[in-house]
Formats: C-alpha cells, sequence, structure tokens
C-alpha cells in the first residue's frame, strides 16, 4: 500500500480532547484506520486493569487486536517479515481469548471470543453465549450462518428473522438484497461473495419471504466440505470427491473452486454472480457474464442485456432509499459501496435513454448517477462520462482532479510520498461540497471550518480582520490560499475521505493508497530536506538571500508583516520550495502532524524564532 502523506495547513489549533475508549465493532459493520485500532487495544487494556472481570473491555480489546491482525501484515511488503507479524499477532489474539476465557468462562463476551477464535469450530460456546444473553445482537449472524451450513431450516429463518428485527444491517443493504433477487430468474443460483451481501439476501428471503426460490451461495463458506455435501444432496447435483482439507497448495484450492463452479453452471439453473462478486469470477469468465443490473448473468451465448436492466429499474427495483435515507445503522457507511454497485447499469440504461430519446427518463437517472457517485468516490469517471454525452464540461468542475493530485506528490521514501503543497481551501471545498450535495448535512457542519476563530484570536484587531472572517473560506480570490481553522479531527476525516476517494476512481496510478498525516519525524525530514535535526528550511538557516529578499512567509519583526511579501498568509505555492520541492514548510501557515494537537513550521505570525522547526 502507498502511503501519502497530506501537509494539513491549520493556524488555530483547537481543543485537544482526551481519547476515550469506544466500542469496536467486526469489519463488517465498521472499519477505521490502524491508529485506532492501535490506541482502542491501549484504552481498553487500561480499562481490563482496573477490572480483569470487564467482559466488554476484554472483547473490544480482543476485537481492538483482531483487527491489527488483519490490516498491520499488509502494510508491509517483506513477505517474511509480513508473515511473522502475522504470526505474533495470532498468538497474541488467541493469548488474549484464553486468559479472558480463564477468568470469565461464564460471561457472555468470553463464549463470543472463544466462538470467533474456532471460527466454524465454535458454535457450541457461541450458541452457550446466545443462552447468557439472548438479546445481543453480536450472537445472531453467527447463529444464522451455522444453522445454514447444517441445514436447519427452521432455526436458519429464525435468527435471519432476529437480524432483520434488530436492525443489523442497514435498511439500504436489505433493499440492494431485495432488489438483486427481484432481477433473477425463476430457481436461479446467486453468488455472494462476503457477509453484507449475503446476509441481505438471506434476510429478505427469511424474514420477508421473498424469492424463497433463489439458492443463495456464498462463495466462502460453498468451500466447506460438510455444507457443500448438504447444498449438493438438497440441489440433486452429484456428490464432488474434492475436498478442502487436502488442500495444501493455492493451485489446488483454487482448482477445487473451479469444479465447484462449474458443477452449478452445468446444472439446469440459471447462475447468476453478485455484483459483490463479480470480481472473483472475472478474470476467467467475462466472456460468459453479462450484466443484468446488480447481478452477471452466465451465458455461454451472448445477451442482449438493455431490456433486462430497463426492466429491472422500471419494474422491479426499489430505489427511494437511495434519495434518502430515514434510520441510522452503525454500518451506513457500507451502504455507499452497496449503492455504487448501481452505477454500471445506471449507465448502460443512461445511454439506452439517450439513444432512444426518452430525455425526461435520462435526467431522473442522472440524478441517481449523481447522488450515487458523490457519496461514492466515483465523480471522476461518473461526470466524465455524462461531460461526454451532454457536452455539458461544468459538470467536471465537481470531481476529484487525479492528475493533478498525483503530480503533486514527492516521494519521501521507500512508499511514502509527501504533497509539496499545504492543503488549500480549494481541495477542502471538494470535501465539503461532498457532503452537502449527497444532503449529509450534520456530516458537513461537523467538518465545517470555523470562521468565527479570526475575530477571537485577533479580537484587538476584528475590523481588519472582518474580511477574512466573512470571505477567507469561500471567496474565489482566495482559493489556492491555505486552508485555515480546521479541526484534528476534521484533518483526519479528510484524509480519510480522500483515501476512500482515490481508492474508488479506476483511472488511478496506484492500486491502493492511505492519505495521512504525517508523524514528527517524517514531517521534520521533509522541511529539513532530508534533514531531521535542520532548524529551518534554508541553506545556514538564513531566511534573506544575497538580494536582501525575504524566503519565507513569517513575521520579520515585531512590529512589521510587510516585509516579506505577505501581510498574512499568501497561497501556498508562493515563495521557493526547500531542496525537496516542498513549498512553504517554513511560514505562512502552520502545519498539522499526526500527534494531536502540535502545528509545526509556524505561520505568517510567527517571529523568525518561533517558526523554526523543532
Amino acid at each position: 500500500m502507498k502511503n501519502i502523506i497530506l501537509v494539513f495547513s491549520i493556524i488555530f489549533a483547537g481543543k485537544i480532547l482526551a481519547q476515550k475508549p469506544e466500542t469496536v465493532l467486526s469489519f463488517a459493520r465498521e472499519k477505521h484506520e490502524i491508529s485506532w485500532y492501535e490506541e482502542q487495544q491501549k484504552l481498553w487494556k487500561q480499562e481490563i486493569d482496573k477490572n480483569k472481570t470487564n467482559g466488554e473491555a476484554w472483547h473490544n480489546y480482543f476485537r481492538a487486536k483482531r483487527a491489527l491482525l488483519y490490516l498491520l501484515p499488509w502494510e508491509i511488503e517483506d513477505k517474511k517479515q509480513s508473515s511473522n507479524l502475522s504470526e505474533k499477532l495470532s498468538n497474541e489474539v488467541n493469548a488474549i481469548v484464553e486468559e479472558a476465557y480463564a477468568i470469565i468462562p461464564n460471561s457472555f463476551e468470553a463464549n463470543l471470543m472463544k466462538a470467533a477464535q474456532l471460527n466454524l469450530e465454535g458454535n457450541e460456546f457461541l450458541k452457550k453465549a446466545y443462552e447468557i444473553n439472548p438479546y445481543d445482537v453480536r450472537t445472531f449472524d453467527g447463529l444464522m450462518v451455522y444453522y445454514e451450513t447444517i441445514q436447519e431450516k427452521v432455526e436458519f429463518q429464525k435468527f435471519a428473522t432476529k437480524m432483520f428485527q434488530y436492525n443489523v444491517l442497514p435498511s439500504s443493504i436489505l433493499n440492494w438484497g431485495y432488489n438483486i433477487l427481484s432481477e433473477l430468474d425463476e430457481n436461479a443460483i446467486l453468488f455472494t461473495a462476503g457477509d453484507n451481501d449475503t446476509y441481505a439476501c438471506w434476510i429478505a428471503q427469511e424474514a420477508l419471504n421473498f424469492r424463497n426460490d433463489v439458492q443463495i451461495i456464498n462463495t466462502s463458506l460453498i468451500l466447506s466440505d460438510d455444507y457443500r455435501n448438504r447444498i449438493f444432496k438438497k440441489m440433486n447435483l452429484p456428490a464432488l470427491s474434492v475436498s478442502m482439507k487436502k488442500v495444501k497448495s493455492n493451485s489446488e484450492y483454487d482448482s477445487i473452486q473451479e469444479v465447484i463452479f462449474k458443477t452449478f453452471i452445468n446444472g439446469k439453473r440459471n447462475v447468476y454472480t453478485s455484483a459483490s462478486a463479480f470480481h472473483g469470477f472475472k478474470e476467467k469468465y467475462k466472456a460468459q457474464l453479462f450484466l443484468t443490473g446488480l447481478a452477471y448473468k452466465f451465458s455461454e451465448k451472448p445477451i442482449e442485456t438493455d431490456a433486462i436492466i430497463r426492466r429491472n429499474y422500471e419494474k422491479r427495483y426499489l430505489l427511494d432509499h437511495l434519495k434518502q435515507s430515514f434510520s441510522f445503522n452503525v454500518g451506513d457507511n457500507f451502504s455507499i459501496e452497496f449503492n455504487s454497485m448501481y452505477l454500471p447499469s445506471m449507465l448502460q440504461l443512461y445511454k439506452f435513454y439517450q439513444e432512444s430519446e426518452e430525455t425526461f427518463k435520462m435526467k431522473e437517472l442522472e440524478n441517481f448517477l449523481l447522488l450515487i457517485s458523490e457519496k461514492s468516490g466515483q465523480q471522476s469517471e461518473i461526470l466524465e462520462v455524462l461531460s461526454e454525452e451532454n457536452a455539458d464540461k461544468s459538470l467536471l468542475s465537481a470531481i476529484l482532479n487525479l492528475k493533478e493530485l498525483e503530480k503533486n506528490m514527492i516521494l519521501l521514501n521507500e512508499n511514502i510520498f509527501i504533497n509539496k503543497f499545504e492543503i488549500s481551501n480549494k481541495e477542502y471545498k471538494l470535501f465539503l461540497e461532498n457532503f452537502k450535495r449527497s444532503n449529509q448535512m450534520e456530516k458537513y457542519y461537523a467538518v465545517l471550518y470555523d470562521s468565527s476563530a479570526w475575530s477571537r484570536r485577533f479580537n484587538d484587531s476584528k475590523s481588519f480582520y472582518e474580511p477574512m472572517e466573512n470571505m477567507y473560506n469561500w471567496h474565489p480570490g482566495y482559493t489556492n490560499y491555505p486552508l485555515v481553522n480546521v479541526k484534528y479531527e476534521d484533518a483526519i476525516a479528510y484524509c480519510e475521505w480522500l483515501s476512500k476517494q482515490y481508492n474508488l476512481q479506476r483511472n488511478r496510478t496506484y492500486t491502493q493508497v492511505r492519505f495521512r498525516l504525517p508523524t514528527e519525524k517524517e514531517w521534520n525530514f521533509a522541511a529539513g530536506s532530508g534533514n531531521e535535526k535542520a532548524q529551518t528550511c534554508f541553506e545556514k538557516d538564513n531566511a534573506i538571500n544575497d538580494k536582501k529578499q525575504y524566503l519565507a512567509n513569517f513575521k520579520p519583526t515585531a512590529f512589521s508583516f510587510y516585509e516579506d511579501g505577505g501581510f498574512s498568509q499568501v497561497t501556498v505555492n508562493s515563495y521557493k520550495p526547500n531542496k525537496m520541492g516542498l513549498y512553504c514548510m517554513f511560514g505562512n501557515v502552520s502545519e498539522m502532524i499526526s500527534h494531536k494537537g502540535i502545528a509545526k513550521g509556524g505561520s505568517w505570525y510567527n517571529l523568525f524564532e518561533e517558526c523554526n522547526f523543532q
């Protein structure tokens, strides 16, 4: 994974808030940055040290450590080091479970941890956890999966219904499950690839009694020998002699997958793969998979799908949830990913409407395309297509400019890049507009800059700075000026948003990128052009050149701001860059780092001595 550091600008640091332990949920419901899990494991360990019998503390500590087991090894490119770290973390996770179970063996949390540790072999612990607390939703999905694997219909339906009644999945994902089932042929087979997509279909079938004729095949679950034998018997398919228990290599694993899939497609039922599972089949079966909406139908012969997609959108799909949601679920972020699966078929239908001159329907679909792409970070692709079709280039003003973004990155070391400019008002405005235009106003106001900080900070010169307060963050004249007056949490949210935006764009240079704030060591290294002990970014620490010109935007004297060419902050590309090619690392506006409450480099309001790096 590529790491890109954002030099995030700020003048007035917000109040530092003490970190508190927070509930750590499974990846299927909520995902965070690695740093968040690292912090949470420390905080929950502190709670355990206070009270060894605190079951919630043990479970959250376990989940945080387990998340790091899944995430950290992927950060290491060296396979041996990655494997060693994975083994180390796995041992630590197992040790947590064993210690917790030894201390509180009859607790809900200890049994839940044991069940997670043993996966499909831990069902007795899962059932015990449910007996201890039958109202805790954390056992429902596991028990639903268990009863599906042993084909116990009554219990399977019971827990699928509980998943629905207790709102475990976001309503929009359930809506997705309903819609994908609605488009399939009678008695079809549908391949799914994860938890949420599989659960959504199961719940629609069992809790809503909808399309029970469709057989859902989870691509991971079907690899279980016992489960596969039961499914094949139920569907009157010939038993397979292959067994996952004998697999010794990746090639044998792939071979068994291939045998299983071919057994299904050689049967008498029509076979589909969900959009969520499509990439698992794309490489080998791309020519035989045809988009029908939220699914791809397998066919040896070409299928004309325009009419099928039109039928689905006009007669079968329920789409109000794409316009507005009136419920909250902690997993709502995953709804964005699921809603983005509508985009390929929507684009195909959009072109169909355009060619058939159905302007009203085309415009209505255009609104859906814009709304979904803005939330999912796929504006670049969607807006370019719409602009080409409509010759309306004004739409492009709101997209993420990948070429410019990548052009502004400078290699710091290995796979870490740093933005050569401070974050500008223009860049942050894209972030804000993403929430505003998709009607996520609560999130919009949560990360909005605080313009009132100007008058609070410069109360004695309030009238002089009033134009800044009124215009700085939105007026076109300040477009390329550095962003100011945002909180640390806003900077983190921006980095997470930009990471998602970038990684969703299909024409990106790097496969996977994580944008973040620099550590203090990284910032010092970059600001000093490779010299971590540098005091400034100038040769001999001299901020004035031979022509008596100032080389940065700081406060020359206690009584004057003018001599350096900038009365207050200036555009992000002002003055000469340091040897590494980075602008305004000294002065202009101070810059956030990953350590909360610390800003580096000084600003236009600081004297030369106050801007020193160390």
